[in-house]
């Protein structure tokens, strides 16, 4: 059964831009003619040098094929060497460059946004010692931006035993880790609030080390969260795997002790998102896309967000020489596996009537999941107007041949820093790490209790990761919204 759309919410007034435009643009997606979802010719044009674009033109010029060239493209220019498409990393700035190159084939003009930030290096040798086992990467792995140091101390498990625990609100105040002996190592689950304030709870308590995990994770996936920024971390922390985990509660049940040794340090580095335009009959009126460029330290990033990236870059070659109502603005961040931090500097940049320009900003991170699902973005905390682009979005889903279930990602993508800048946003996301639901299996077709993605931010995350079928249908699903989006714009 296919899931009903979730109810609109009308509570809050909508910007001035989106009073009657968007009726009519909504009025004009329902009678919009389903696209033929069978893959047109390699490298066809869709829009032949018109003066507007066609959505159903636009969506059918987008191909399975085209995206996988893309994907292989991108995984090319990764290389098989760590840290693969890293912020400041070889790889990243090959990405940027074949991105950079494919957006001016393709008629658009680039505008470069380079940026210094904080990067992360980890040459290996971190260290987990629990009662004489020793726990090296296959099982242990630093936090993003985790100091260099060592501690040792009695183990201390907070919101009870890991076999038991669940992700909620708990190791967030320094009031959760109770009476804590002096450099202890603790080991906390998911709470609710960033693993970045977890660890300086901890470090405030009197903690030794930080070590966290993923109630219920498979045996062999070890991930590398982010602690969103170096300054104020004074204390090591680690992502265990299970059998790690499990040997310092059955310590920590001893009252044993164990020995903790992060050899990952911080770097300064410069860096570039790509920003790309395409000038509309309104200059005034801006349409935004966004996808993230760098991967993970641990993997290569095909799905995570390489999925993305293709997305985009097929709309872009789908639009090319068309003139748009409203002008297109794409942008491939670097820095989103660090703490979002291109997009934010990006928002930091613009004058208030360069953001009171942007009428919506349209978010593709992960759209090819292997076992996944076609999410549409509805976030309680997103910015007024964004109702009607979930539900523009949601049309578009069906029309591409989808049937779209609703996502909250809690604003853990780029489009928090436009949601914090009030800008309307929205996205598409077909699951991570996450196990799929019944509902979201439901709708797609996929495995209930499995992630969808068995190799997010690991290094099987290649070519072969991508379901081309699910990622055709969420990119022809955005083009098509981003075309009824920018129809409103003009004179």
């Amino acid at each position: 059964m296919a899931r009903a759309r979730p109810p609109v919410r009308r509570d809050a007034a909508l910007s001035r831009r989106w009073m009657v435009p968007l009726l009519a643009l909504l009025l004009a997606a329902c009678s919009t003619p389903a696209a033929d979802p069978s893959p047109g010719p390699q490298g066809a044009s869709a829009t032949g040098g018109r003066a507007s674009p066609d959505a159903g033109e636009v969506v059918a010029a987008i191909t399975e094929q085209g995206l996988r060239d893309r994907l292989e493209a991108l995984a090319t220019a990764t290389g098989d060497a760590a840290p693969f498409r890293a912020t400041g990393s070889a790889g990243y700035d090959r990405a940027a460059t074949y991105v950079e190159e494919q957006l001016v084939a393709a008629g658009w003009t680039v505008e470069p946004d380079a940026f210094e930030t904080d990067a992360y290096a980890d040459p290996g040798g971190t260290v987990l010692e629990v009662e004489g086992t020793r726990f090296g990467a296959e099982d242990v792995l630093p936090l993003v931006f985790s100091p260099q140091a060592s501690a040792e101390g009695p183990v201390v498990t907070v919101g009870g035993a890991p076999e038991t625990a669940e992700e909620g609100d708990v190791g967030c105040r320094v009031s959760d880790y109770g009476d804590l002996p002096s450099g202890a190592v603790v080991v906390v689950p998911p709470g609710g609030c960033l693993r970045r304030d977890q660890l300086v709870a901890a470090q405030d308590a009197g903690a030794g080390a930080y070590v966290t995990y993923a109630p219920g994770a498979p045996d062999g996936i070890v991930l590398r969260p982010t602690l969103v920024r170096p300054d104020g971390l004074d204390i090591p922390g680690l992502w265990a795997s299970p059998a790690a985990v499990e040997a310092l509660a059955a310590t920590a049940r001893d009252g044993g002790t164990a020995t903790v040794s992060t050899t990952g340090r911080t770097e300064r580095t410069r860096t570039r998102s790509v920003v790309a335009w395409l000038p509309g009959a309104s200059e005034e009126e801006v349409v935004m896309l966004g996808a993230h460029l760098d991967s993970v330290l641990d993997g290569p990033g095909i799905n995570d967000d390489g999925s993305g990236v293709a997305a985009l870059l097929e709309i872009a070659r789908a639009l090319g020489g068309t003139t748009p109502g409203a002008s297109i603005r794409m942008a491939f961040w670097s820095g989103e596996e660090l703490g979002l931090q291109g997009s934010h500097h990006y928002l930091g940049t613009l004058t208030d009537a360069e953001r009171d320009a942007l009428v919506a900003y349209l978010n593709a991170d992960m759209v090819g999941s292997p076992n996944g699902f076609a999410g549409v973005y509805d976030e309680d905390a997103a910015a007024s107007g964004s109702e009607d682009v979930r539900d523009l979005l949601w049309d578009a889903v069906e029309r591409a041949g989808g049937t779209p279930v609703e996502v909250d990602l809690h604003q853990s993508s780029d489009h928090l820093a436009f949601t914090t800048a009030g800008i309307p946003t929205g996205g598409l996301f077909s699951g991570a790490g996450a196990r799929v639901t019944a509902d979201q299996a439901e709708s797609s077709g996929a495995t209930a209790g499995a992630p969808a993605d068995p190799c997010y931010h690991q290094p099987c995350d290649g070519v072969d990761n991508v379901d081309l079928t699910l990622a055709r249908t969420l990119t022809a699903a955005l083009a098509d919204a981003t075309v009824q989006l920018t129809a409103g714009g003009g004179p």
